[in-house]
């Protein structure tokens, strides 16, 4: 999404041009959310960063920690947009909101809630605390107020929410704040399935279970300091390059041998399946990170040698001390320009892995593909997790506090 600039472009020419491409994507869609993004100055919860930075759609960094990794940042509009429109946030709602960052977001809902609601945003970081309470009072969000506390554990204080909303990333559900939701409430959170992939789950309850009345792909900044942080390790691999491997508790990975994995002989395949221009890789993922059992890393960066399906990296299978990361290669045919994926298997069992991710790969495309069925998604907790099963159990990611079930028909 680009956004065209004169000289003399003001922050509301910005603000407008971001909102129409907004509308235009898909992102925006209900007049209340348009609203709020019309009437919110999003370059005033960033002091200090460049007009055009402000409003163009990418993540901006606020905090790092001491490797310079980034662990707060206001996200890319179209994430926020799809957020908002999932938590269908209005008038006279009670709201949660799990990590404060710029308190951006929490203006946005301030706006959808008003007159009669409130909305509560917290943040683990007093520094945080402190710098989106500023934004807030500058922005004139009476309905909103900030409070360092961890958003796994929410705010039984104020409770119940008609809406609990995180914009931080979660390994599980943080089953403490359920009971806070009151009766038709509705919480939005982005979930990693296994590994690097995650989506945005908008959850209601259904009996003793829960459904996702809405899920996107989308991915956060991890909860951290709290009941339910969502702890991983970036792998820095050795050699050329700056290419780094996201590792996270629940993988079978040896981090220490991994290291150096790309500087051993690779084995590659290709699959025979073919993606055309603007097909979504989104659903190959979810797929993979099912039925792999480490699912799917990103790999991010560069390096001689190393030829990743996108620009900015790849994403990778795990198995220990080996890997198996997705390459492509152009072709043409009669129905016009194509990229076939490849798999590159690196490590002791390289054929081994990468044959096991092609065959996968193939799997997906037979039975699914992109022009099959979408999923749907339940979830549970506590003793309600037994009554949630699926026909094909790899579907079924049971988590340290839950279990989620993947409803995906093959196409007949």
């Amino acid at each position: 999404m680009e956004i065209a600039l004169s000289p003399t472009i003001s922050p509301a020419g910005l603000r407008e041009a971001l909102v129409n491409n907004l509308i235009d994507g898909g992102h925006l869609r209900t007049p209340a959310v348009i609203a709020a993004f019309r009437d919110t100055e999003r370059h005033r919860f960033l002091p200090g960063v460049d007009l055009q930075a402000a409003y163009a759609e990418e993540a901006v960094a606020i905090k790092h920690d001491e490797s310079g990794e980034m662990i707060s940042c206001i996200s890319a509009p179209s994430i926020v947009a799809t957020q908002l429109e999932q938590m269908g946030a209005g008038p006279g709602h009670k709201v949660l909101e799990a990590g404060a960052a710029t308190g951006y977001n929490a203006a946005l809902l301030g706006r959808l809630v008003a007159p009669g609601g409130h909305v509560w945003t917290v943040d683990v970081d007093q520094d945080l605390v402190d710098h989106a309470s500023k934004n807030i009072a500058q922005a004139g969000a009476s309905n909103v107020s900030v409070v360092l506390a961890d958003g796994a554990v929410g705010l039984p204080e104020h409770a119940p929410f008609d809406r609990i909303q995180f914009t931080v990333g979660a390994g599980d559900v943080p089953v403490r704040i359920l009971d806070q939701l009151a009766p038709g409430g509705r919480l939005v959170l982005p979930m990693r399935i296994r590994g690097s992939i995650s989506r945005s789950f908008a959850f209601e309850r259904d009996g003793d279970t829960w459904k996702a009345i809405s899920c996107e792909m989308a991915t956060f900044v991890p909860l951290r300091k709290g009941v339910c942080d969502d702890i991983y390790t970036l792998v820095p691999m050795a050699g050329e390059g700056n290419v780094r491997l996201e590792t996270f508790s629940e993988q079978d990975v040896d981090r220490q041998a991994i290291r150096t994995v790309l500087d051993q002989p690779q084995a590659k395949v290709y699959t025979g399946v073919k993606f055309r221009k603007g097909a979504p890789f989104e659903w190959l993922y979810l797929y993979l990170a099912c039925v792999l059992p480490n699912g799917l890393s990103r790999m991010p960066g560069s390096r001689p040698g190393f030829a990743p399906h996108f620009g900015w990296g790849s994403m990778a299978a795990l198995d220990g001390d080996t890997l198996a990361y997705l390459t492509v290669r152009e072709g043409d045919d009669e129905e016009g320009r194509f990229w076939q994926i490849g798999v590159v298997g690196h490590g002791p069992r390289a054929a081994e892995l990468a044959g096991r991710v092609a065959a996968e790969i193939g799997e997906w495309d037979r039975g699914w593909g992109n022009d099959g069925p979408k999923p749907g998604f339940r979830m549970a907790v506590g003793d309600a997790r037994d009554q949630l099963t699926a026909a094909d159990p790899r579907f079924v990611i049971d988590k340290t506090y839950s279990r989620l079930v993947v409803d995906w028909p093959r196409r007949s």
